[in-house]
């Protein structure tokens, strides 16, 4: 595999691991009858959101620098 697609598989990993965090966390909300993603309007839980994230990255559950765990995580709060 090339170093860009490797790259690109675990920017992808990271994402998915990131918004599945902030589903369990509450910052997120799914929607279970249309498996849409929507915003919580919780602030406690968008900082819980950050917080679990980086125990992960901690952990080693998710990988990458911690500039790519915050920008991955704000990207997908913010957006």
């Amino acid at each position: 595999m090339s170093i860009v697609k490797r790259h690109l598989a675990e920017q992808e990993e990271r994402l998915i691991l990131i918004e599945e965090i902030c589903i369990d966390t509450g910052a997120l909300v799914l929607g279970t009858a249309t498996d849409e993603v929507y915003f919580s309007a919780d602030e406690p839980a968008y900082k819980n959101a950050y917080v679990t994230v980086f125990q992960a990255w901690a952990k080693g559950t998710i990988k990458g620098t911690a500039e790519q765990i915050f920008e991955a995580t704000k990207s997908i709060l913010d957006d």
